[in-house]
């Protein structure tokens, strides 16, 4: 078994020196540096872009042979691809939507075009050397899309994918016209990883949505397996931060930068050039603390690392000019002969230097307008070993959720910051202390190695779950069996849902009228004396009546209240009173506030329809109506039950369960057949005997032993079954 990483870029780059002689070196970046250092008992590969453009095959064998060692593997781009799937759909429309700069966003079906194609070469490369049993956990927006080729392309492998970037609420992300190609290609995956809880819930809301799924808290049923969403906070080495500045070269820098700030307070800001980070905000929050608290002109500095990204792109390089155009600013109005309010640095920070300005910094000011989770936060906090701090950490980062004893502020409000500076320069040592560690004691358990670890140990067990779930298919091979069984056998009993098991329905159920086709298959079934067919519906006796009552079968009405035998209805037991006024007035107030929903009244049942419903707004409607329900159901002992896209409520006498124990204690059969669609059908299962076939329509499922994909299989399936009569 092999873990294999698949992301944008590879741990490495390549660059070209004035000789053009290639050069590799280590990537920037947190995902980088988080999977790098994690340490995991399994062989790990790494698949992804090497950073550079490579022409010739001759050049494109050096790589492979080069990175071979590491068990790297390249996906080599063209310049065209890079601009049109990285710059282009990727970063000029996944990204600003997702961290809600809606206006930002640019729409070109090249970008798309490409998007797609690049994710079939991602697919392509892994495909090469994944085998049966591998881990395969592909990383971020830019190869959304890749979980489902991967599904598609092989199987019995584990599939994760981490979104490491926020996911924007459905009302955003319904605007992008591949919404429901973005969902699927995600939905691919066996675990589908956010930072935040927040995150997550949108995801599960644009799902549901978009592509009219449901799911039960934190997972969904997708035909043969059910696929989880959760939430996996990233960390990061905290070790490696909290133990640099014992390094002795580490230490000869953070005592030369200490003695260039001299006695100035110093605030560190640190972001690589993006609108997303709130740079312009947090420099005229800090202008504004320097104008209203003129005491401490002199005391404290803003330190401001920012990292090179996209700053030949115009809305970047627009962005780097009113960065420049605002630290000229304010250091042109306030500095000094012997002060400098705000130090600028337009470049990337080698390890050692960095952590020694995290070192030395008093207060980190970590002020993004939306980021997924932000690791430069935990690094500041990791990297003050023994020494006072404050953190002002955005409530719009993901790491807000965990690090709540930092200075939280709304990035937006210029004056939030000013306070917050102002509250961070004046904290006592002791506040300071008390709270880094905490943070740090939280940070330093949940480690980068705790993060990835973690997502894969519970992707493991997810297809541990997956495979104790499965339905078995009913492939040539099962129907020979049960066919064989079936010859052999005596005296038979079948056992057959309606709804969406014998007939099916797109949206009304009074569409769902037996076909010709299947009232000629049921009539073959019957004609033998060794069969006793069974139609279980919760349909009222008089639709059963019409279709079937001049067929040799037993129907079984509303679960069983009422059912025929030998050509007479019965009650099973004595029906329940006239329906409570309370409770028909409860569902009668939610069809009136909820359009397109609809009540069905029963003798024995009342069921709320809501097939036709926006899946968020049933959603919610759903869980009012139960809650509004429990008090006078439970009065009666009525019980309330929820199905495919409806709400019952029904006497708890009247059962598909209590049926079919019914009908097992009249006969002693040897061959025993149910096959149903919906969570009502599996109360037939568990009382039929385990050497019974139980058939699921649809999802799988915990109970069933078998299962028919699509609704379509179910008359050829039983047309089979009825050649054999005999």
């Amino acid at each position: 078994m092999k873990l294999i990483i698949i992301s944008n870029r590879l741990p490495v780059k390549i660059s070209f020196d004035e000789s053009n002689l290639m050069e590799f070196s280590r990537s920037e970046g947190g995902l980088t540096t988080g999977l790098d250092s994690l340490d995991m008992d399994i062989e790990k590969h790494w698949v992804g872009w090497p950073g550079a453009d490579i022409e010739s095959d001759e050049d494109k064998e050096y790589v492979i042979h080069h990175l071979e060692k590491f068990k790297f593997h390249p996906v080599f781009l063209t310049p065209d691809q890079i601009e049109d799937y990285y710059e282009g759909y990727s970063n000029s429309t996944i990204w600003p939507l997702c961290h809600y700069f809606y206006s930002y966003i640019q729409y070109e079906n090249r970008f798309w075009e490409s998007y797609k194609h690049v994710n079939e070469l991602f697919c392509q490369a892994a495909l090469d050397f994944i085998e049966p049993g591998d881990i395969v956990w592909v990383q971020d927006y830019q190869l959304m899309l890749l979980p489902q080729m991967l599904r598609k392309s092989t199987s019995d492998i584990s599939i994760g994918y981490f979104h490491h970037i926020p996911f924007p609420s459905y009302e955003l992300f319904r605007v992008l016209p591949e919404r429901d190609e973005l969902l699927k290609g995600l939905l691919g995956a066996d675990l589908i990883g956010f930072h935040t809880h927040e995150y997550m819930r949108h995801f599960v809301s644009a799902a549901e949505r978009v592509l009219d799924l449901r799911f039960k808290l934190d997972q969904v049923v997708l035909n043969n397996r059910i696929a989880y969403v959760d939430a996996f906070p990233m960390g990061i080495n905290y070790d490696l931060y909290y133990n640099s500045i014992e390094q002795t070269k580490v230490k000869e820098i953070a005592s030369v930068l200490k003695k260039n700030y001299g006695i100035h307070k110093l605030i560190l800001s640190v972001d690589r050039l993006d609108y997303s980070k709130g740079i312009i905000h947090r420099l005229k929050g800090f202008a504004q603390f320097i104008e209203n608290h003129p005491e401490y002109k002199e005391k404290v500095s803003l330190a401001m690392i920012i990292v090179p990204s996209r700053d030949n792109v115009g809305r970047y390089a627009d962005l780097k000019t009113k960065i420049d155009e605002t630290i000229g600013a304010i250091n042109g109005m306030y500095s000094t002969i012997n002060w400098t309010p705000v130090y600028y640095f337009y470049h990337s920070f080698p390890f050692d230097e960095l952590v020694a300005m995290y070192n030395i910094a008093d207060i980190a000011l970590v002020t993004p307008l939306r980021d997924g989770m932000n690791l430069v936060a935990k690094e500041y906090l990791a990297a003050k070993r023994d020494k006072p701090g404050v953190l002002i950490l955005s409530e719009m980062a993901g790491a807000a959720i965990e690090l709540t004893e930092a200075i939280l502020v709304n990035p937006n409000d210029i004056t939030e910051i000013e306070n917050a500076i102002l509250e961070a320069i004046e904290m006592p040592e002791e506040e300071q202390l008390r709270r880094l560690q905490i943070m740090q004691q939280l940070i330093s358990k949940h480690n980068v190695n705790r993060w990835a670890s973690g997502f894969v140990k519970e992707l493991k067990n997810i297809k541990n779950k997956n495979a104790a779930l499965l339905s078995e298919k009913i492939d040539t091979h099962t129907l020979q069996i049960i066919q064989e069984d079936y010859r052999n056998s005596d005296k038979r009993l079948f056992i057959l849902d309606y709804d969406g098991t014998l007939v099916g329905f797109k949206n009304k159920p009074e569409d769902a009228v037996p076909t010709p086709e299947l009232l000629g298959i049921l009539e073959k079934l019957a004609s033998s004396t060794k069969n006793k067919i069974v139609i279980s519906s919760g349909r009222p006796k008089v639709f059963l009546e019409k279709w079937f009552g001049n067929l040799p079968l037993t129907l079984a009405a509303e679960h069983g209240a009422h059912f025929k035998e030998d050509g007479i209805w019965y009650e099973n037991e004595s029906l329940i009173e006239p329906w409570d006024e309370e409770i028909i007035n409860i569902f009668q107030n939610f069809v009136d506030k909820t359009p397109r929903s609809k009540l069905e009244v029963k003798d024995t049942t009342l069921v709320w329809h809501f097939r036709n419903v926006d899946n968020w707004f049933s959603s919610l409607r759903e869980q009012q109506l139960v809650d509004a329900l429990i008090m006078p159901c439970s009065r009666q002992n009525l019980q309330i039950m929820r199905g495919n896209k409806i709400v019952e409520v029904k006497s708890p006498h009247h059962t598909k369960g209590s049926e079919a124990k019914r009908l097992l204690g009249n006969n002693d059969y040897d061959f025993i057949l149910a096959i149903g669609d919906d969570t009502t059908d599996e109360d037939t299962f568990r009382e039929l005997p385990c050497s019974a076939y139980t058939i699921k329509i649809g999802n799988i499922s915990e109970i069933a032993r078998y299962n028919i994909r699509h609704q379509s299989g179910v008359l050829p399936f039983l047309k089979q079954l009825s050649e054999n009569v005999k």
